[in-house]
């Protein structure tokens, strides 16, 4: 979609950097704003006139009538002839602002580490809506089915020991894939059934969360307080963009109790300009 380019140019922004931050500050793609956008506004001219529906089609981007009338009718429920009917509900997808919010009670901690290129080897799934309930499944799933530790082995690591979460394989659409791993030993090989990544040399801006396994408290509150944070404050005031290279949530635990740990989050960039 051309549109994304122009978009992010005029953001002085790159293309990956401004899907990535329009998705985490939103919730939806680029894409689909877009989209949606030109569906509000296409139901708009239709709505109560005689407007020809292949022409509202192609006014907003669509190469037919009939790819116009399935867009529309997945976002508004009636297909456009109806929506030129008086009285029909149709949905109206408004117009996103941004403000940035200058907040100076809470500091962020971070530092610039480059990272040298590795393998890594582990177990992923495709996220597809909400991270924040999604991995947790994930993450639950492997540690009591064995695989979490069928890694560590792999690697060399004792059992129990804290994994690596990779973010990797962004799509336009929204999704991707985040894995559970550990970097692959020099010499060793993965064995079949286990996803392999391969992480370049990259610099990464580097942020620091706590959690304390509790079950009175939620797993993860902290850490998603620190992605939002990454990306409503950090970013906006800083002079870094995010390139395409895998994410990375780095895990310990304080001691040896296994309650307290603390979680780094690695995020691939470089400087503006």
């Amino acid at each position: 979609m051309p549109e994304i380019d122009d978009i992010a140019k005029a953001a002085l922004s790159s293309r990956y950097h401004f899907q990535r931050m329009f998705h985490a500050l939103t919730g939806f793609t680029v894409t689909e704003y877009v989209r949606n956008r030109r569906l509000t506004l296409a139901a708009e001219e239709l709505a109560g006139t005689d407007s020809k529906v292949i022409d509202i089609a192609l006014k907003y981007g669509y190469e037919s009538p009939e790819a116009f009338a399935k867009a529309f009718q997945r976002l508004h429920g009636v297909t456009p002839s109806a929506a030129k009917k008086m009285d029909v509900k149709l949905k109206a997808f408004s117009r996103i602002s941004f403000q940035i919010q200058i907040k100076g009670e809470f500091e962020m901690n971070y530092r610039i580490v480059e990272q040298q290129a590795s393998t890594v080897i582990g177990k992923d799934v495709v996220i597809r809506t909400d991270p924040f309930k999604e991995i947790p499944e994930f993450v639950e799933k492997i540690w009591k089915n064995g695989t979490h530790d069928q890694i560590n082995e792999v690697v060399g690591r004792s059992f129990g020991t804290l994994l690596y979460g990779y973010y990797f394989d962004f799509k336009e659409d929204g999704t991707r894939r985040y894995m559970m791993g550990y970097e692959l030993p020099e010499g060793c090989d993965a064995p079949p059934g286990f996803t392999v990544i391969h992480v370049p040399t990259q610099m990464y801006a580097v942020f620091e969360s706590r959690e304390t396994m509790t079950e009175d408290v939620e797993i993860g509150l902290e850490i998603q307080n620190v992605w939002r944070r990454i990306y409503s404050e950090w970013f906006p005031s800083s002079n870094f963009e995010q390139v395409e290279s895998p994410c990375i949530e780095k895990y310990y635990w304080v001691d040896d109790r296994q309650v307290d740990s603390i979680c780094e989050v690695w995020i691939p960039v470089k400087r503006k300009g």
